[in-house]
């Protein structure tokens, strides 16, 4: 039997409602930790098709497991689907979700004929932007039941061979005391002065660290009146860095910079982290080779990568890839700026809706790889062992 064959016709029988889950998603856009929309019409799709879920895991309510088949080995592929505030779909949460349900349809069609197992992984909040956020960390310990675990996101060109840095995302607050900014302002302690401060030591550091090492963020709260002294302000902020060594010591010097802004102004300070810790991920290029092949399946033309590509963006992808092999599969989308209005625009058009079909195939198609051939599956182990040994 031709399973990929098989499977390929499977997806293309069910095109239709899978861009029509990304267009219903797209449309209705939920924070992370609030996608009960968007869930329920990924678990509902996947019970119709035979698939036994469980929505609700890892305390998180739109968080679920989708299972078809008892075999071995096991191939899990990941679903985002939360959106950015003030943007929506701006990142292509929408085609990541319909790709993962689109993938594990077709593949379940004959994942008992191939005796193993496709888990669909229902992660919320990947966007570092909402308490708790970083459902695949908080999930990990169920995503570890796969020996690989796949997915695809959105972009400018093909691509798959890849890093990303590692990321803290937290929440710097300075409490002070209040008064009148032009009669008495020797009785107050500005607490904005604190985070002013703060983004003047970080930018004082920036000449410091390495190049690829970033730190950015937005100041959340300023005050209530320019005649007052701040009592409150804070701060949104990110370090981002390419490994979880480079991450610790850069976070721990930004958290000497706050309290050198508390000692400067006399307001005291507080940082709390808002995500979970977002780990580096790590490339797997005999994944990457085949998930290339697969989409030139499709007739893609997709350029051969010869050196893991650096990306400054942060994923809790990351963390599963520390855990097992991991393949983030990138689509063309056409000339789009994620986390942008034009992201937003381009994550619901024809092109990326037939990109996103042409990864769901791959996905598939590089998971019967997997099933099919014990020793390609090695050959992905063994590289993930390698590369864990190397970065300790």
């Amino acid at each position: 039997m031709d399973y990929k064959a098989a499977t390929g016709k499977w997806i293309d029988d069910y095109t239709e409602e899978i861009i029509g889950v990304s267009k219903r998603i797209h449309a209705e856009p939920e924070l992370g930790h609030q996608e009960f929309k968007a869930s329920k019409l990924l678990v509902e799709e996947l019970e119709k098709h035979g698939f036994e879920v469980k929505l609700g895991v890892a305390g998180m309510k739109t968080a679920f497991i989708a299972r078809k088949g008892d075999g071995s080995p096991k191939i899990g592929i990941l679903a985002e689907y939360d959106c950015l505030p003030g943007l929506g779909h701006a990142c292509g949460h929408n085609l990541i979700a319909a790709s993962a349900l689109g993938a594990a349809v077709g593949l379940g069609e004959i994942i008992d004929e191939l005796c193993a197992t496709v888990i669909v992984y229902g992660t919320p909040a990947e966007e570092g932007v909402v308490q708790n956020a970083g459902g695949k960390v908080i999930m990990i310990d169920e995503i570890k039941e796969a020996d690989v675990s796949m997915m695809i996101h959105a972009g400018p060109s093909w691509g798959s061979y890849s890093t990303t840095n590692a990321r803290e995302s937290f929440l710097v607050e300075f409490h002070g005391k209040s008064s009148h900014a032009g009669a008495a302002p020797e009785k107050g302690v500005n607490a904005l002065e604190g985070v002013i401060l703060t983004f003047q030591g970080i930018n004082a550091l920036r000449q410091h660290i390495n190049r690829d090492i970033r730190i950015h963020g937005i100041i959340k709260h300023g005050g209530d009146s320019p005649n007052t002294i701040p009592d409150y302000a804070s701060a949104h902020l990110y370090v981002r860095a390419p490994s979880m060594p480079m991450l610790d010591e850069t976070y721990g010097r930004v958290k000497a910079i706050i309290k050198g802004a508390e000692l400067a102004t006399g307001a005291t300070s507080k940082v709390s982290q808002v995500a979970n810790t977002y780990a580096n991920k790590i490339p797997n290029k005999v994944l990457s080779n085949l998930f290339r092949e697969n989409v030139g399946l499709g007739g893609t033309d997709y350029p051969k990568e010869l050196t893991p590509k650096k990306s400054g963006a942060s994923t809790d992808f990351g963390n599963v890839s520390q855990e097992m092999p991991a393949l983030s599969g990138y689509i063309n989308i056409g000339d789009v700026t994620l986390h942008s209005p034009n992201g937003t625009e381009m994550t619901c058009t024809p092109r990326a809706h037939e990109a996103m079909i042409i990864g769901a195939k791959a996905l598939a198609y590089t998971a019967i790889d997997l099933i099919t051939d014990s020793d390609v599956l090695e050959k992905v182990k063994e590289e993930h062992r390698k590369r864990l040994e190397e970065q300790d």
